[in-house]
């Protein structure tokens, strides 16, 4: 399988151990208020790496933001996929 900008595709040779997966791919929205976005990015690793008396006030700027400015509610987007299974030829 590869990424392409229609979405997963199907690799021209698998390879002869391996058939070709079927894989369904489709947007997802996941809803947060203020404190749960800045939970969400203090897993990442980005924010991780920052030294405590820079990271906690700069995530709580940023969930004051989206209190304020967007009603306390931020979006975040990403693609899941589904692994259907193998197809059979």
């Amino acid at each position: 399988m590869r990424t392409t900008d229609e979405g997963w595709g199907l690799v021209d040779d698998p390879g002869g151990l391996f058939g070709p997966t079927i894989v369904r791919w489709y947007p997802t929205v996941q809803w947060f208020n203020g404190d749960g976005f800045a939970d969400h990015l203090r897993s990442l690793s980005l924010y991780r790496r920052l030294d405590r008396d820079v990271r906690e006030p700069l995530l709580d700027a940023i969930a004051e933001r989206i209190r304020t400015r967007m009603g306390d509610r931020a979006s975040r987007r990403y693609l899941s996929v589904l692994r259907v299974g193998q197809r059979t030829e």
